[in-house]
């Protein structure tokens, strides 16, 4: 299984979840997993924060934009398999500035959060991440698959 979107939005149905991850382990990603094939918009005042999402031999390596924000703003949580990142960007408002009244105002606050399941051969352990000019990096380092149990033939005894 590779690195998969995760998503808990409450609003999706199980089965929906089901046919998602279904979908994703047969190497047919879905977003959000909507039932509909539809990428599903994020509640007002949360960012859908794009990731690209790149294997190497030795990591998973997750890469976003999160401009404006600093490593302050930002959280990198990892919880039963499942690598989220998210943060929180405010903006302070003012009707007026030193000079006088803003006639224009176009940034926003905003938040975000991106969850992702990660596979067996993700080294929990040593993720890492960075902060550099507004772009967050998470690597999650990779281990040896566990080798596989050969089948056992079990033998059939007369009653």
């Amino acid at each position: 299984m590779s690195l998969a979107l995760f998503s808990n939005d409450p609003f999706v149905g199980s089965l929906d979840r089901v046919v998602g991850r279904m979908l994703n382990d047969f190497g047919m990603p879905t977003v959000l997993a909507t039932g509909s094939g539809q990428r599903a918009a994020p509640p007002a005042g949360h960012l859908h924060l794009p990731t690209d999402i790149v294997e190497t031999d030795k990591a998973f390596e997750l890469t976003a934009d999160a401009p404006g924000m600093s490593p302050e703003d930002l959280k990198v949580e990892l919880n039963e398999g499942v690598l989220t990142m998210s943060g929180k960007r405010s903006v302070a408002r003012d009707d007026k500035d030193a000079s006088g009244k803003v006639w224009r105002s176009e940034r926003t606050s905003y938040s975000f959060s991106r969850s992702f399941a990660l596979p067996e051969n993700a080294a929990p352990e040593g993720i890492s991440a960075t902060m550099d000019k507004g772009v967050l990096k998470v690597t999650v380092p990779k281990t040896e698959p566990a080798p596989k149990a050969e089948p056992k033939r079990i033998t059939i005894t007369a009653a």
